[in-house]
């Protein structure tokens, strides 16, 4: 463990560009319960814990940026059978620090950024956006059967004859 380390409990709101200077590192564990959007999405409500360690530093190229690793065990519902399923995220996320749009949109091509107003940066949000773009687009046992059978097409059936819009037209033209 480093000198420069604070375990368990994490700060609140912190200046990222000065953490970025002293070179720290910042470890700990935050209730699930702590990040609302994240709850949402849950089965029911769990007494687990986000794991955080985010190292605070500079690039080869000596941008600011957050690196680290943010992980935890979610319980959601599999899209498939529609029963709980646990779902394990680990994020690595490596978080260029920008104070304007505009140095955002100069970065953009190779980094993720995050824009700092005032400053200074809410960590909760931060881990909590983390996760959530770390979320799998399908939630899903790694097998197991669908709740419903899906419909199939019956093969004995004719097509219908669609009705065409424009027939009636033909009709009136003629009639003329």
């Amino acid at each position: 463990m480093s000198k420069n380390s604070s375990i368990q409990r994490l700060p609140v709101e912190v200046d990222p560009f000065r953490l970025v200077e002293q070179g720290r590192i910042l470890e700990g564990k935050i209730p699930l319960g702590d990040f609302p959007r994240l709850q949402e999405m849950l089965v029911e409500e769990t007494d687990k814990l986000v794991i955080v360690r985010l190292e605070f530093t500079f690039t080869d190229t000596r941008l600011p940026v957050i690196k680290g690793q943010i992980s935890v065990e979610l319980e959601m519902l599999c899209n498939r059978c529609l029963k709980a399923t646990t779902v394990t995220l680990q994020t690595m996320p490596e978080v260029v620090l920008v104070s304007s749009d505009e140095r955002a949109e100069q970065l953009q091509q190779g980094f993720d950024t995050w824009l700092v107003e005032d400053k200074q940066v809410f960590l909760r949000d931060f881990i909590e956006d983390e996760l959530l773009l770390a979320l799998p687009i399908v939630v899903a046992h790694e097998e197991c059967t669908a709740s419903r059978d899906l419909i199939e097409a019956i093969p004995d059936e004719a097509p219908q004859q669609e009705q065409n819009p424009f027939a009636a037209l033909k009709d009136l033209k003629l009639n003329k």
